[in-house]
């Protein structure tokens, strides 16, 4: 991704996260380990569903979304003398059964969007408010995004987490999430 483009996105989270009252998310946790800092919110479906639907996308695709658990996440990077990278295919959400579930990404998302001919505007406005599919930090940078997991509201579930500073991988967990 050009360095232009993955600034529009982090401009974008920003706003996103920045917003007064983040959407009414509900805090989850934080954690804060090996150089870097994650902060999970979860937003209720109706919150989540009108975020989407005043972007423009068709409440089919809004509903198919939302069904599932929403969750802001921010990171940050505490390293100043490595890059901390991270790939969401690499992230996992582990249920109540321990079995654990790949995370959709944002190119998967929009492949279903431009196959139904979404306006490329609604297209655009979902794809900012993503969280990216892969991020290189530098000492300080953040970044933010939604994500919807594979998780029925209502139930409980294990975000798991994996990233790199420099060579070393890191992996934590936040427990016990909720999604309303």
């Amino acid at each position: 991704m050009g360095h232009n483009r993955r600034r529009g996105f982090l401009v974008a989270g920003a706003v996103l996260i920045a917003t007064p009252g983040a959407l009414c998310a509900q805090p989850v946790a934080t954690i804060q380990r090996d150089g870097f800092q994650a902060s999970v919110r979860t937003l209720g479906y109706d919150q989540a569903a009108s975020f989407y639907l005043a972007r423009g996308l068709p409440l089919p695709l809004v509903e198919r979304y939302v069904r599932e658990c929403v969750v802001l996440v921010a990171m940050h990077s505490q390293i100043s003398a490595a890059k901390v990278s991270m790939r969401l295919g690499d992230w996992r959400v582990r249920l109540a059964d321990g079995a654990a579930q790949q995370i959709r990404g944002r190119a998967d998302w929009l492949a279903e969007l431009d196959e139904q001919g979404i306006a490329r505007s609604a297209r655009v406005a979902f794809e900012w408010a993503q969280l990216p599919e892969d991020a290189e930090f530098n000492a300080g940078d953040s970044i933010q995004g939604m994500l919807s997991v594979p998780v029925a509201r209502g139930s409980a579930f294990d975000l798991i987490m994996r990233w790199q500073v420099g060579e070393d991988r890191h992996e934590a967990s936040i427990e016990q999430i909720r999604c309303n």
